[in-house]
C-alpha cells in the first residue's frame, strides 16, 4: 500500500494528537478523551487519511489504532513508523497476544496500550513523553536537512578534498593527490568549513561525521 503526501493545514505546525482509528465510536471516544486532557486531538478514518493531508512539519504524535489481532495492523504500523519525518506512534489496541507488541517496540513506538487496561493517566503521559520525544527527533531532523543543504552547495572537488580530511590526511598529502599547491588545499578548506557553518577544524570533523561522510559512503546513503 502506497501513501502520497499532500495537503497542509494548520494544525500541521502545532503539537497535536493525531488519531488514526477505523471505528467511528472508539475513534470519537478517543478524541473526547485526549481533547479533555488540554491537548489537540485530529482525528483520521485511516492512515490514507493521515497521510493525505499530511505534510513535513507536522507536530505532536500519532496515537493509532490497531484491530485484534493487531498482528494484522503491523505493515500499516511500519510503513508509518519509517517515514522520514514520523511522528513517535502510541498504539492503542485490544489485543493482547505478545508477538505484536514486540514488533511494535522493535519498531520504536512510544507506548503501547491494551484498550481494556491503560488508564487516563497513562495514555497522558504517553501523549506527554510522545511530544517531548518529538521536539527532540524534529530538531535533529531539521539540523540533518539544514546540514544536507549546506553540503549540496560544495563542489566534487571541496567534496573530495573533504573525504580525503575525514581519512587523516593532511595538506601535502591531499596536494599531492589532486596536484595543486597546498596554499590551494588550505583556501578550498576555508571555503569548505564556511559553506558547512563549521568555525573550527573540530566542528568540521563533527560536521562530517554528523553527516556520515567518509571515503567511501556519501551523505543520505
Amino acid at each position: 500500500m502506497a501513501f502520497s503526501i499532500h495537503r497542509t493545514s494548520l494544525v500541521d505546525f502545532q503539537p497535536a494528537a493525531h488519531i488514526v482509528d477505523s471505528n467511528d465510536d472508539s475513534r470519537h471516544s478517543l478524541q473526547k478523551l485526549v481533547a479533555s486532557m488540554g491537548f489537540v486531538a485530529v482525528t483520521f478514518a485511516s492512515p490514507a487519511e493521515f497521510l493525505e493531508g499530511a505534510a513535513q512539519g507536522r507536530r505532536g504524535c500519532l496515537i493509532l489504532s490497531l484491530p485484534a489481532p493487531a498482528y494484522t495492523g503491523l505493515g500499516v504500523l511500519e510503513q508509518l513508523a519509517t517515514l522520514p519525518d514520523a511522528l513517535p506512534i502510541i498504539v492503542v489496541t485490544d489485543c493482547n497476544s505478545v508477538p505484536p507488541a514486540v514488533r511494535a517496540v522493535q519498531l520504536g513506538v512510544a507506548a503501547y496500550l491494551q484498550r481494556h487496561c491503560f488508564s487516563e493517566t497513562s495514555l497522558w503521559e504517553a501523549i506527554h513523553a510522545a511530544f517531548a520525544r518529538d521536539a527532540v527527533q524534529r530538531a535533529a531532523y531539521e539540523r540533518r536537512q539544514a546540514l544536507l543543504a549546506r553540503y549540496s552547495e560544495l563542489s566534487l572537488r571541496e567534496r573530495h578534498i573533504l573525504e580525503l580530511i575525514i581519512q587523516g590526511c593532511d595538506h601535502k598529502q591531499i596536494a599531492d593527490d589532486l596536484n595543486v599547491s597546498r596554499r590551494t588545499v588550505e583556501n578550498r578548506r576555508s571555503k569548505i568549513m564556511s559553506k558547512l557553518g563549521a568555525d573550527t577544524f573540530p566542528q568540521l570533523i563533527a560536521i562530517s561525521i554528523e553527516l556520515g561522510i567518509s571515503a567511501d559512503r556519501k551523505p543520505g546513503s
